[in-house]
Parts: structure tokens; C-alpha cells; sequence
């Protein structure tokens, strides 16, 4: 007898991985689980760090592009005092430091170094492309290769707190088999352990900044522990655990998320579309101000904006570019008139919903 299988769910579905999958093999349970191919994540997690990862199932993988730049939110730990290879846990030492200064007033002036814009060396084990192969392909093969810093924002490096700590026994045995054992026992087999919140654009590794943290201290340091609490306006909370996903599919849809609001507004205004112009707008035409629901507000929207098209049901029916009449060296038109239009980058033939 041939079994039926369910019908492919389309949305953003947030779930929370361990530590030790990979951003991958999430989205294989997911794919198992739910009997379904089509799904896409929207920004990796390390296979140690743990957290919000947010899976895009169905047609809603269209809007991936869209939603992986936004700013994340961590947590975290970073040991001070010893330098990886991998600026993690999962790497060997290469340098061990004297990690007894760093008071907390110390650690917290030197975050504050690294907040705002800045230039960002990114880990040799990334997936980082140069020369069409990863870094972590070099880094594997001993190779050397050249890695140039890259922009990035951080928003907030916030350290709340840093205490004295053993290092952890598998750092300590390789710590002992390498040759950093003499220096190592100058520190007692200590680090300073330093809990931390950080708001990061799309980019940053937190690894670097653990790594660039310890250095700037002069100790050296990496990344001891990591979770992702947030995705632009999506939180851990709303998020459903991998295992529950695994073991009790049927409950996604207390998590699921549908239609325009699994965009962050923050990035992409949403302006909500007289249902009366929406053939006008899967046709291709372009939009006015006047069209919308909250006239007003698409009226005031800068030029260039990118922002999201919605039905009166909340659907998602397009991402667009706003311009202002006056922008495009023509004079700007009375309060009576259309101020800005609307020019659509993507369409999604009968709506996300």
C-alpha cells in the first residue's frame, strides 16, 4: 500500500540547534521530518555554537536572499589566555598568555575598541572563498594564502562579566602535548573567562572578535562557548527546538511564520497594497504612494528604499524599490498628489501567504 506524504508547508520556521550539528545537517532533519526538499537556511551557525537558525520551507526560500543580512544577536563566552587555530574550542593552541590582568574594567575599554564599523580579518577556517577555494581547504593543507580584512558593524560588544577559570581539560591536554607547556604552567593552567552579549552585522565572526579581543589585550584568546538569540527582529523565543522538530513534526505550526512579517521592518518598510491595484502590480506596472493603505507612510520613504508590498491579508506580493518624484529631477508634486513610486524588484505570483 502506498503511503501518502504530506503536503510541502511553505514559511519561516525558527528552530534551535545544539551544539554539534552543523547548519547543514539542521536543515537535513528538517528536510526528513518534513518530508520535503525544498528548504534553505538563512545564515550558518558554527557546528559548536548553538541557537536560532531560521528555515526558509517551500516557497518561502525565494526570500533568502533577503533575510540573510540581517544584524544577529549572541551571547557567549571568550577564554583569555589562549590563542586556537580555529579561534575556538575545536582548535589547537597556538599561543598561551598571561591572562591574570584582564579586570573587567580592562576587557570592557578594549570591546569598546571594537565596536562601531571596523576591518575584520576573518578566521583561517571559514568558508570563505579566495582564489575559488575555501580558507578552511588552506588552512587544512597548511598552505598559506593572503586574507584581507573585510567591513563590517558591531553594533554592541557588551561584557558583563569576567572571572578566573581552570582551562578546560581537552585545551589543557593539548595545550600539554604541544609546545606551549612551559608557558602554560606560568599561568597555572588558568584563563579569564569573559561572558559577553554582541549585535553584529551580516558578516561578522564572532570568533574574530574573541581572537582580536585577546590580542588587544595582549593574552591571546578565543571563543569558548556561543549562542544566536537573535535574527533581526526574530527571537529564540518564537524559535522550536531541532528535537521536537525531529520527534513531533505535527508541532511547526505553533512556530511557523507566514506572509510579510517574517521580514525585519527595521530593514524592509512594508507598505500594504490597495487590493483594488493588484493586477496592476503582478502585471509589472509601477506603483504611486496613493495606492497603498498607509498612504502616508509609503509617501515619506526615502528614495531607493527596498522595501516589502503586502496584501490586505498580510500576504508578501513583492519587494520594491521606493523613489521620490522629486528625486528623479522632476519638482516636487502637492500633498494632492503621488510623492513616491513604487518600482517592483521581485514579484511572487499570488502572494506569500
Amino acid at each position: 500500500m502506498r503511503t501518502e506524504q504530506p503536503a510541502p508547508v511553505s514559511g519561516l520556521l525558527p528552530v534551535i540547534k545544539p551544539p554539534g550539528p552543523t547548519s547543514h545537517d539542521a536543515v537535513q532533519i528538517a528536510r526528513r521530518a518534513l518530508h520535503q526538499r525544498q528548504i534553505g537556511h538563512t545564515g550558518t551557525l558554527d557546528p559548536a555554537a548553538s541557537g536560532l537558525l531560521a528555515l526558509c520551507l517551500g516557497a518561502y526560500t525565494k526570500l533568502v536572499p533577503y533575510l540573510v543580512e540581517s544584524d544577529k544577536t549572541y551571547r557567549g563566552c571568550i577564554a583569555l589566555g589562549v590563542e586556537t587555530t580555529t579561534d575556538d574550542s575545536e582548535g589547537e593552541p597556538t599561543l598561551i598568555g598571561d591572562a591574570s590582568g584582564a579586570t573587567l574594567e580592562r576587557v570592557r575599554a578594549a570591546a569598546a575598541r571594537f565596536t562601531g564599523e571596523i576591518a575584520q580579518i576573518p578566521p583561517r577556517y571559514s568558508a570563505i572563498k579566495v582564489a575559488g577555494k575555501r580558507l578552511y581547504e588552506y588552512a587544512r593543507a597548511n598552505q598559506p594564502v593572503e586574507i584581507g580584512p573585510r567591513r563590517i558593524t558591531v553594533h554592541s560588544f557588551d561584557v558583563s562579566g569576567v572571572e578566573d577559570a581552570p582551562i578546560s581539560p581537552v585545551m589543557l591536554a593539548r595545550a600539554q602535548a604541544g609546545p606551549h607547556a612551559n608557558a602554560l604552567r606560568q599561568t597555572n593552567g588558568h584563563i579569564r573567562q569573559v561572558a559577553f552579549t554582541s549585535r553584529v552585522s551580516s558578516g561578522a565572526y564572532v570568533r574574530a572578535l574573541a581572537r582580536d579581543l585577546g590580542r588587544e589585550l595582549g593574552c591571546g584568546g578565543y571563543l569558548l562557548s556561543l549562542s544566536r538569540d537573535a535574527i533581526g527582529k526574530l527571537q529564540i523565543a518564537q524559535a522550536m527546538p531541532l528535537d521536537l522538530l525531529q520527534t513531533y513534526p505535527e508541532r511547526m505550526c505553533d512556530h511557523l511564520m507566514r506572509g510579510a512579517v517574517v521580514l525585519d521592518s527595521a530593514r524592509f518598510p512594508v507598505v500594504t497594497l490597495i487590493r483594488g491595484f493588484t493586477r496592476r502590480l503582478m502585471g509589472g506596472q509601477t506603483l504611486t504612494d496613493r495606492m497603498m493603505e498607509n498612504a502616508g507612510e509609503a509617501a515619506n520613504l526615502a528614495h531607493g528604499t527596498l522595501c516589502a508590498i503586502a496584501g490586505d491579508d498580510g500576504a508578501l506580493l513583492a519587494m520594491a524599490e521606493a523613489g521620490r518624484i522629486g528625486a528623479q529631477g522632476r519638482p516636487e508634486t502637492s500633498d494632492a498628489l503621488p510623492r513616491t513610486v513604487f518600482r517592483s524588484v521581485r514579484i511572487f505570483p499570488g502572494g506569500l501567504r
